[in-house]
């Protein structure tokens, strides 16, 4: 891995989100790029537009916005604190201030990275407090690039859950972590499958295994019984630096065990970075 995208949202910026995504680029030598994700309202100089096919020129400028200073004066802090953190931890890094619309610039960017980091609760708009937020869950779906969803508070990794459900999703999904995480090949990692009383397929489970321990030196297959969000939860809440593998989110999954209400149910619970990538 070579390239690591970071979410900022500069009203609510996370500090713990700056030092996970430090950590990943420490952790695999990659360059950290910083990208500010904030509300468009208007261009920074005078720009020429068309409404119902009609030109005309906006002089309308983000200066001339109330409050406008106040935000650019916090925006320098923030970046700020983000090249610090990143030289104290000898983090290649740069910054992207400029978005344009973030939904769409972030998707945009994404394409060209080899991870997307984000805080749970990165919106845009005004409204703030769910999480995860509306925003983080289209970015999740939506993303050309695996996903980091980072912990609320910051914590280095000491083992890894794979959430297995026997699709290809989430075998895909921890290929993809093996691939971009080498440096993990040490840490224990659990394959945990909930039997929700269905037929599983033992050779697909035992295949993975197979590779599994062939790219892990502890890896480990544990099954548990019952419904498939409750029984997971169970397991993680005890947890305390385990990143939590899933497969797709948001794109026909049928999965219960990965569904996006599964996933936004731990998100919204569990102090626990999460890994997203689509086959």
């Amino acid at each position: 891995m070579k390239n690591i995208l970071l979410a900022i949202n500069p009203e609510k910026p996370s500090i713990p989100c700056m030092q996970f995504g430090c950590y990943l680029a420490q952790l695999t030598q990659s360059r950290l790029t910083a990208v500010f994700v904030e509300k468009h309202l208007a261009d920074k100089s005078p720009a020429l537009k068309t409404v119902f096919g009609q030109p005309y020129v906006e002089t309308i400028i983000a200066g001339d916005l109330p409050g406008y200073g106040q935000h650019e004066e916090m925006r320098a802090i923030y970046m700020e604190t983000f090249a610090k953190i990143c030289e104290d931890r000898g983090v290649r890094h740069s910054i992207n201030p400029d978005l344009g619309y973030p939904l769409e610039g972030l998707i945009a960017d994404s394409r060209f990275a080899d991870l997307l980091v984000i805080a749970r609760d990165t919106c845009p708009d005004e409204k703030m407090g769910q999480s995860p937020s509306d925003f983080v869950q289209d970015i999740i779906a939506a993303a050309e690039c695996p996903v980091m969803v980072a912990p609320i508070t910051f914590t280095d990794i000491d083992q890894i859950v794979l959430a297995y459900d026997e699709s290809r999703s989430s075998a895909f999904a921890v290929k993809q972590f093996s691939y971009l995480f080498p440096e993990t090949d040490e840490l224990k990692i659990t394959m945990l499958h909930v039997d929700e009383g269905k037929d599983g397929n033992e050779i697909q489970r035992e295949k993975l295994s197979h590779w599994l321990a062939a790219h892990y030196n502890c890896a480990v297959f544990e099954t548990m019984t019952g419904k498939a969000s409750a029984e997971l939860y169970k397991y993680l809440h005890k947890k305390k630096k385990a990143l939590v593998i899933m497969g797709s989110y948001g794109r026909n999954t049928l999965s219960k065990l990965l569904s996006p209400s599964t996933a936004n149910s731990l998100l919204e619970t569990l102090d626990l970075p999460f890994f997203f990538a689509h086959h």
